[in-house]
């Protein structure tokens, strides 16, 4: 990356902002903070690129680096957010040595406010709140986002992070097989 998170994280501290939100719900004050978040990138680096396509892996880019703002209401009870699809952090990321980064921006829709936002490589997501779930090819998803928050940082390095990926997706193949084919056996059963 041309450019630290620390940097963008320090840029993002000094001018985000709640955006105004009268009648928004969750999706809409989401959709306003990635907006806010991409034009201070603008206002702030170089090379910052909107996405290519409506399905690109990124909200906006900064050189040759894909950057995905994830948002949280801190006020909601739960929330499970879907990362990227495995197949594309595969194939679109670690095949290609590009880099995603994670834009977390936690916010709180009862007070009206930003409490906090960080940047994390995706080789740094803690694979202790991560599973892959069946939606699509398989989803990287984080499975409770407030357990998250208490410690989203790995200590694995970036190998270590890919090895854990390849077991996760192994697992991942061979339970839906199993639920596959116990699925298929009931109509095989089936009589009318």
């Amino acid at each position: 990356m041309n450019i630290s998170k620390e940097k963008l994280e320090q840029v993002l501290k000094e001018n985000l902002k709640y955006p105004e939100s009268n009648n928004l719900q969750q999706r809409g004050i989401a959709d306003k903070i990635e907006e806010e978040c991409t034009k201070i990138f603008k206002q702030h680096f170089e090379d910052v690129n909107d996405p290519t396509s409506r399905r690109s892996i990124e909200d906006v880019s900064i050189g040759a680096t894909f950057i995905d703002t994830k948002t949280s209401d801190e006020s909601l009870k739960f929330k499970m957010p879907n990362m990227i699809s495995i197949s594309r952090l595969k194939k679109d990321i670690i095949d290609n040595d590009k880099e995603l980064v994670y834009n977390f921006v936690i916010y709180n829709s009862e007070n009206n406010e930003i409490v906090d936002n960080f940047l994390l490589n995706v080789y740094e997501l803690n694979w202790n709140h991560l599973a892959i779930q069946n939606l699509g090819v398989g989803q990287l998803q984080i499975k409770n986002m407030k357990k998250f928050l208490e410690n989203p940082k790995s200590d694995m390095s970036k190998e270590e992070w890919i090895d854990t990926l390849r077991e996760n997706a192994i697992d991942f193949y061979k339970k839906l097989e199993m639920k596959t084919k116990k699925r298929g056996e009931v109509w095989n059963t089936w009589k009318t």
